[in-house]
Parts: C-alpha cells; sequence; structure tokens
C-alpha cells in the first residue's frame, strides 16, 4: 500500500508583529498538507507556523471548525473517507471556509504544494476569542439568540457563519427574516434562547456572494463629492437620501455625506450621477461603482 512521506519544511521566518496577518497562509496551507496526507502533529505545527499552541487549538476548533479533520494520537489528519474521494473534496472544503479565490479555478493536488501565501491581513481576534468560541457552538447547534450589537439589542436573531471580510471578522446572521453582518469586536451580552432555527440555503449563498461591510444593520455613511457643475442641484434639493451638506470648496464643488440603511440602495442613484459625483467612501462602494463602469465598457467593446 503507497503511504505518502510527510513533507518536510522549514520554519517560517517572518518579521511581522502581528501574527494574525499569517491566517490565510496557515489555513491553506494546513489543508494543503491534510490532502496529500500528512499527520500534523501540534509540536510540529508550532515549529512550522512560528505560533502558539493556543492559536493552533483555534484555527483547527473554530477557524476549520468545519473542515473534515480529525484528531488522532498522532496529531490532526484528514477523515480518511473523505480523502479517498479525491481532489474535489478540497475545492468543496476551500469553497466551504471562504477559501477557494486563493487558488485557481483547475488547480490540483499532485503530490506536492506548489502555491505559498504571504502576508494576507487579519483583524487580531485575541480580544474576542470566547465569544468565537461561543458563536461557533451556536452555528453548530442552530439555536436562535439575543444580542447587543454598539449597545442596541436585537432579538431572535439566526446565526450563519463567522466570515473574515477584508481582514475583518463579522457574524452573518439573519434579523427579522433579513440578512445582516455584525462585526465580532461590536457584539456584546449574547444570549441563548430555547428554539432553534432551520439554516436557508438562499441565506448561505447570499452569504458568499455580498460583501459584509455592505450588511451592517447600522446606517452606512456615504462620502461624496458633487462637481460644480451640478452643485446647484444639490444645494436646492434633497438628492441623496438622508443628505447633508458638510463643506463647500473652493473650486465650486460639495463635499455631501448620505445616510443609508444599505449600501446597494444607493448604487443606482450613484450611478445615474456618474462622473458629475464622485465617491470618497465608503472606498468598498467606490470599487464597486468602478467594477460595473468597467463591466459596461466591456460590453461595448
Amino acid at each position: 500500500m503507497f503511504c505518502p512521506q510527510p513533507v518536510q519544511r522549514k520554519p517560517y521566518a517572518s518579521s511581522m508583529s502581528d501574527k494574525s496577518e499569517k491566517l490565510a497562509l496557515r489555513l491553506g496551507d494546513i489543508l494543503t498538507r491534510l490532502f496529500m496526507g500528512e499527520v500534523l502533529s501540534p509540536e510540529q505545527l508550532v515549529a512550522d507556523y512560528q505560533v502558539s499552541e493556543k492559536t493552533l487549538r483555534r484555527d483547527f476548533n473554530e477557524r476549520l471548525v468545519n473542515a473534515p479533520i480529525i484528531r488522532t494520537n498522532e496529531g490532526y489528519r484528514l477523515d480518511p473517507i473523505i480523502r479517498s474521494q479525491g481532489n474535489l473534496n478540497i475545492n468543496k472544503v476551500m469553497y466551504d471556509i471562504g477559501l477557494s479565490e486563493l487558488l485557481p479555478k483547475h488547480y490540483k493536488l499532485n503530490g506536492h504544494a506548489p502555491v505559498l501565501f504571504k502576508n494576507p491581513h487579519s483583524e487580531r481576534t485575541d480580544k474576542f476569542d470566547a465569544l468565537f468560541k461561543q458563536l461557533t457552538e451556536v452555528i453548530a447547534a442552530q439555536v436562535v439568540i439575543d444580542l447587543n450589537y454598539n449597545e442596541k439589542p436585537f432579538e431572535s436573531v439566526h446565526c450563519y457563519r463567522l466570515v473574515n471580510d477584508r481582514g475583518i471578522w463579522y457574524l452573518a446572521a439573519t434579523y427579522c427574516d433579513q440578512l445582516h453582518s455584525y462585526r465580532l469586536r461590536n457584539i456584546s451580552q449574547i444570549h441563548l434562547r430555547e428554539d432553534k432555527y432551520k439554516p436557508s440555503q438562499k441565506v448561505h449563498e447570499e452569504i458568499h456572494r455580498q460583501g459584509m461591510e455592505w450588511l451592517t444593520p447600522d446606517n452606512a455613511e456615504v462620502l461624496v463629492q458633487v462637481d460644480r457643475d451640478v452643485a446647484p442641484r444639490f444645494l436646492e434639493g434633497t438628492i441623496l437620501p438622508h443628505q447633508q451638506l458638510l463643506k463647500e470648496l473652493s473650486d465650486g464643488s460639495l463635499l455631501v455625506s448620505s445616510r443609508v440603511s444599505r449600501l446597494s440602495d444607493i448604487l443606482p442613484l450613484l450611478k445615474s450621477w456618474i462622473p458629475q459625483v464622485e465617491v470618497l467612501s465608503p472606498v468598498s462602494l467606490k470599487l464597486e461603482l468602478i467594477r460595473d463602469l468597467h463591466a459596461t465598457l466591456d460590453r461595448y467593446k
């Protein structure tokens, strides 16, 4: 019977002080090694990735909790049944935990790991370790909860996923049948209710599709600069939702703010004012408008 040999690896050399910046590197590399047949001992992983045992336990018990990994006396290994099913499973696992975009579409495992991730950025999680663990258990048990977010109460919340979007950790959950994203560092006072919920596949698909910044339960502020040619229109009336004039600039242009419940609600309106109105923040909204503009131009090439 063929037994794959463990890959010999040198410890990573890095001058980065923020260990959380290596999160995606570790997770992607750990998954690759497991699918190659390695049994990963905690001691060897500590040496390989230069992290503490506590950080590794959090990797396996929280961040990779949905991956088909089992713990043995020798260390962590992939569930033999899963591994025997071939390359399709690593693609599924990578998709399930949101790492599928890190690899090319037709990436195949062929006995070696040609891919290396360097310097991924991520929010430090040490301040909400206990919350992360509690929410992981809540999601697995499908228990309805109440929570406080930015000191506001939200009752009967259905928790779906813990999502790292652009380095920031969010809880993706439904409240009043609408998907929201709650930044973990702003969540407090979780209360578990007695009732449970049945997850919706459509909600899972929306979580994969939507950016978390676009789903905040708080009103989002949009800052725009209005060209002087159309400035009178914005001075005479309210063009944007909850519009406020912040400043009239020396060149005749305006700085204007708008508050919306969802960033997606203001997209069509902003598109109709391009190029006379430029989005300054949030950056994610500006990038979305740029992507839409490029997509439109590509259709007419």
